[in-house]
């Protein structure tokens, strides 16, 4: 038996060859990053008559935007109930909002573009791995829904099979307005509509060096030097060297995936009965939802973890979900497993600021990127054109923390910590 294709599965329909163009050597604007957030900035400019170029180290949109799961959803990392302990209710109210107009900014784009991205109402559900996560989450989602409008349903443990086809969790949370679509397909699309607007796109092509140059910056990349009035930092997960600064505040984090060989239909259902995408409260949380086309099963997992060998990686994720739907067949074939590269912040929460001269936005955690990034960058576009755009996230400093300078040596201990921590509350997903 054939290993599994170690590429995402979103590149099936949406391969990374986008065409490139070549680099300009003067622009209005320089985004650095071609993912949600850069592409974004990059088409609100573009639009507004600014003269934009789009750089990436790697091909065109090859990043998280196009390896992420695929779910489009209203939240933070942190709970509304976490944020109003931190902030105070009014605060942290008026900070989630943001979620609302980033789900709503997403969904309008996808539509004005007309972008065929298999855009499904498919829901969200939440596993609850323990009875007091299951009260935590009835909490939570009850305050959404009172300060924000959220909709939400409790799904009790003994109507669990209705919804989740597993019988390791307590019950969970329906969250029906929540959508799931093909990342790969969306991220292409936006590439499309940057490049119609006038934009330059160029992959390949790192930036090494930033430098002020009079009331502008000189951007050498690759060889070449382009000169740009503004630059946009967009690198999120990827952010190197290039931005000390960020880099010192920002958290590379790896997240794996695999894609199933193809399914009878009846399999998928007896897992997932109403085809939501769903995730667990575990602190090691995995997440799955069925592929657009209906004949696979994606999961992913073992988030923040490094892994030199993809395969392998796979093979572990290919374990955890045989034990979570105990009915699929023991010699389940993977037909992918992949890997991308998000940012997280050390207080769970995206930011869009300066660094210095130098305008970005970054920091979107673990499943936010979709809606955030794209809402953030536009907003970042909206903001070089001149519009007013205050946000409650511009007054949150993005931190930092003594002795990081980019490499996450912390990371290995505090993942252990959680996955004790989920043993100890008596979670029986293991890794």
């Amino acid at each position: 038996m054939t290993g599994p294709v170690l590429a995402p599965f979103w590149w099936e329909a949406s391969p990374r060859d986008l065409p490139s163009d070549p680099l300009p050597q003067t622009a209005d604007v320089a985004v650095v990053g071609s993912g949600y957030t850069g592409l974004s900035a990059a088409l609100r400019l573009a639009e507004g008559g600014a003269r934009v170029a789009v750089i990436d180290s790697g091909p065109l949109a090859a990043g998280a935007s196009s390896r992420n799961f695929g779910l489009l959803g209203r939240q933070f990392v942190p709970g509304l109930a976490d944020l109003a302990q931190r902030l105070g209710l009014e605060r942290a109210v008026r900070l989630y909002s943001i979620c609302n107009l980033a789900f709503a900014h997403v969904n309008g784009l996808i539509d004005r573009l007309g972008i065929d991205c298999d855009r499904r109402p498919a829901g969200r559900f939440i596993a609850c791995a323990t009875p007091r996560h299951l009260e935590a989450q009835k909490r939570e989602h009850a305050l959404r829904a009172e300060h924000l409008g959220h909709g939400f349903r409790v799904v009790e443990k003994a109507d669990l099979g209705g919804e989740f086809g597993s019988p390791l969790y307590h019950g969970g949370i329906v969250v029906p307005e929540h959508l799931t679509l093909h990342p790969g397909k969306f991220s292409a699309g936006l590439v499309r509509a940057v490049r119609a607007a006038g934009a330059t796109l160029t992959g390949g092509t790192p930036v090494t060096a930033i430098a002020r140059d009079g009331t502008g910056f000189r951007l050498a990349c690759g060889g070449a030097e382009l000169r740009a009035a503004e630059v946009v930092i967009a690198t999120n997960g990827h952010t190197g060297g290039l931005v000390p600064d960020l880099r010192r505040r920002v958290v590379p984090l790896h997240a794996y995936m695999i894609a199933t060989e193809p399914l009878p239909p009846e399999v998928i259902r007896q897992a997932l009965p109403t085809g939501r995408a769903f995730h667990d409260t575990a602190r090691d949380m995995i997440y799955g939802r069925p592929s657009p086309c209906g004949t696979r099963l994606l999961f992913g997992g073992a988030t923040g973890e490094w892994h030199d060998d993809i395969a392998l990686a796979g093979e572990g994720l290919r374990r955890r979900l045989l034990r979570l739907f105990p009915h699929l067949p023991q010699d389940l074939a993977l037909g992918h497993a992949w890997t991308g590269q998000c940012g997280g912040t050390f207080d769970h929460l995206p930011h869009r600021g300066r660094s210095g001269a130098l305008h970005y936005a970054m920091g979107y955690n673990f499943g936010a990127g979709m809606p955030l990034g794209t809402y953030l960058g536009d907003s970042l576009g909206r903001a070089l054109l001149g519009e007013t755009v205050d946000l409650p996230l511009d007054a949150i400093p993005m931190q930092t923390r003594p002795f990081y300078r980019g490499r996450p040596w912390f990371l290995p201990a505090y993942l252990a910590w959680g996955k004790l921590r989920d043993r100890l509350d008596g979670g029986r997903i293991a890794a």
